[in-house]
């Protein structure tokens, strides 16, 4: 019998359906944060809300690291400020007045993409 060789990337590439888990992941970071953290603070938690504080503090932790470990500094600076700060598309370009909206969007895309592609790594899409 002949040997199977598998070759698997060490990096593996995000596709479309992984843009849009971490997009819908970014959207929904700050209810995951704010519903685990108050899970947190109660004493007697259900086994089920045992299960969500687990998964979002995960998962909320999880896009932190990612988005801090966009290269991009502008790019990191406008993802921080709409998704971990929570601030809607209209705030985040307010704030980023020395840019465009177009730069401003095209600085969400290029976040979602690394975001992306570090959740896939490290398993979290």
């Amino acid at each position: 019998m002949g040997a199977v060789i598998i070759q698997m990337e060490l990096f593996p590439r995000a596709d479309k359906t992984d843009y849009e888990a971490a997009r819908s992941m970014l959207k929904r970071y700050s209810r995951m944060r704010q519903t685990a953290n108050a899970l947190n603070n109660r004493s007697l938690l259900s086994d089920k809300e045992e299960l969500v504080k687990i998964e979002y503090h995960q998962k909320a932790d999880a896009i932190e690291m990612a988005v801090n470990l966009i290269q991009d500094d502008g790019v990191k600076k406008v993802m921080e400020y709409r998704f971990l700060r929570g601030f809607p598309r209209w705030g985040t370009v307010n704030r980023f007045q020395s840019i465009t909206d177009r730069s401003v969007d095209r600085r969400i895309v290029r976040g979602i993409e690394s975001v992306a592609e570090t959740l896939k790594l490290i398993g979290a899409i």
